[in-house]
């Protein structure tokens, strides 16, 4: 089964470089024709970027993200720090469970 799932994955890996690279030659990406290069990139403008583009207003501000990291890293540090406090009376209780079971 392992060398079933690594050679498909393996194939999917090839065929994928091997689409990029014939779209490429298809849309005459080498070339060093400067129209045919200008028109290519007025159609990736077009059509492909408009879609991909995050823009700044949908982003969160500066003092918002250091505000909710802090916030998750607080949270993160108490959580251990109480977990700790708490193994002695955890391995107590365990323990007498154990001793009481005897």
């Amino acid at each position: 089964m392992g060398f079933l799932w690594k050679t498909a994955k393996l194939g999917i890996k090839v065929g994928l470089v091997a689409g990029a690279v014939k779209l490429s030659i298809d849309n005459d990406i080498w070339s060093t024709n400067n129209v045919k290069g200008s028109e290519l990139y007025q159609k990736l403008k077009k059509y492909i970027l408009p879609g991909t583009v995050v823009f700044p207003q949908q982003l969160p501000s500066a003092e918002e993200v250091q505000l909710k990291a802090g916030g998750k890293w607080n949270n993160a540090v108490d959580s251990v720090f109480t977990t700790i406090e708490n193994v002695p009376s955890s391995v107590n209780t365990v323990a007498n469970r154990l001793i009481n079971n005897k």
